[in-house]
């Protein structure tokens, strides 16, 4: 077997070793630890919902600023033009 072969055998022997010690001594049930991860996740994932919300709002803000700067601007020079050929 090459180096990279032990490497690898060492790696899966690792985490089979560190998976069944994890499942020995964890400190909740399964029921328990899986609703631990439902709860979590879903505090994760309304956290990121609300960061979404304000990131999208300022974008949207910014753009509208943007658009009706152009708008003026806009405004101003076809203004300057009418009057040119007035």
């Amino acid at each position: 077997m090459n180096d990279a072969g032990r490497k690898g055998v060492a790696l899966l022997t690792g985490l089979g070793i560190g998976f069944g010690l994890a499942l020995l001594f964890a400190p909740w049930s399964g029921e328990e630890t899986r609703e631990w991860i439902s709860d979590t996740a879903g505090q994760k994932l309304y956290l990121l919902r609300r960061r979404s919300r304000r990131s999208m709002k300022r974008l949207l803000d910014k753009g509208e600023d943007t658009f009706a700067d152009i708008l003026r601007s806009s405004k101003t020079v076809l203004e300057s033009v009418a009057a040119k050929l007035a």
